[in-house]
């Protein structure tokens, strides 16, 4: 409470010092100051706006393009050929490529098939990840996305 007593008590100063100032000028010039003050308050109010607007268009056409390459990947996950890499086991192609990338991978292989759970907070690095994992020679059966505490689980069935 006393926090606010001294803050209330230094806003009144300073409004008794501006009124102080404007009563000491003539009209005209009154006027034109309360003017320019309300001009350059209006001017920088819509300046930040506008730039904060700006920013939140170009981080929406950013995460609309990442969604489309998500998209995109997604139908042509099944179509994506391996490159032909067969001197290394599945399990340690999918280790070899997430070192290059610098992810950690959960992974559990049941049969041919190798479930691998990843995180990140970016989907390029999980987009080039399941890139460099078809062009190790694997093929990608089953792959979902989700989000969780800012970051984005990538979930595949790979062979």
């Amino acid at each position: 409470m006393k926090a606010f007593e001294q803050l209330q008590q230094t806003l009144d100063l300073q409004i008794e010092k501006i009124t102080d100032y404007l009563d000491r000028l003539s009209t005209r010039e009154r006027v034109m100051v309360i003017f320019t003050i309300v001009f350059v308050t209006v001017a920088l109010i819509g300046s930040a706006l506008f730039y904060m607007h700006k920013a939140a268009e170009f981080q929406q056409k950013r995460l609309n393009e990442l969604k489309d390459t998500i998209v995109w990947m997604q139908s042509h996950a099944v179509t994506m050929k391996p490159a032909g890499d067969s001197v290394l086991s599945a399990t340690e192609k999918v280790q070899r490529v997430a070192q290059q990338q610098g992810l950690s991978v959960a992974s559990q292989q049941s049969g041919t098939q190798i479930q691998i759970a990843v995180m990140h907070e970016n989907y390029a690095v999980l987009a080039n990840f399941l890139t460099q994992m078809v062009q190790s020679g694997l093929s990608i059966d089953k792959m979902e996305l989700s989000s969780e505490a800012g970051q984005i689980k990538l979930t595949a069935t790979v062979q």
